[in-house]
This record gives C-alpha cells, structure tokens and sequence, in this order.
C-alpha cells in the first residue's frame, strides 16, 4: 500500500483501512465485482481497488463517487451534517442540553 507522508496517523491508515473494508463488503453485498462497480461510477477498477484496500491517495471525489454508486452515502451525510443541531446530537449521542448558557 501506498503511503502519503501527509498522512502518517496510525488513526488515519487505520480509519482508511477500515472505510475499505466496509466498501469491499457493501459491494460484495450487492454482488458488484469492481468491473461492475467501475461501469456504475466510471472509476477505473484499479482505483477501486486501491481505495478498498485503504490507500490513502484515493481523492474525496473518488470516495464520495463510490459511496453514492453503493448507496452508502448516508452515514457521510451524517457527518457532514451541522453538529449543532438537536438532530445531529441525539443520532450520535451527545446531551442536548435544556437552555442556553
């Protein structure tokens, strides 16, 4: 696997590597080989596989493309969503607290 000195948190390769491996099982899922993934995105399936594999040179626009073609875009939406909102808090079980200070 590539590695990109940006990103050299064991967090980070680690997180990547997890997200990959959730995309490989989502395809799966679907019964998808990478060709198929590649005519629904138009990614080229080496890409594909890089990104399921947790490079971390893969671009958002690769990963948000790919996420949208598996519908998996909701938990991002989630998390692009304003974390000041009720909403938002109670999903990911922050307090929503009575008054304002």
């Amino acid at each position: 696997m590539r590695q990109n000195l940006h990103f050299s948190s064991n967090s980070v390769t680690e997180g990547a590597q997890r997200l990959g491996e959730r995309l490989r099982r989502a395809r799966k899922a679907k019964k998808l080989s990478l060709a198929d993934l590649e005519r629904i995105c138009r990614i080229h399936r080496t890409t594909l596989g890089r990104l399921e594999r947790g490079d971390l040179g893969a671009s958002i626009g690769v990963l948000l493309s790919v996420l949208e073609a598996l519908h998996e875009l909701a938990d991002v939406e989630l998390v692009l969503s304003n974390p000041d909102t009720p909403e938002h808090r109670r999903v990911i079980n922050i307090p929503v607290l009575d008054k304002e200070f």
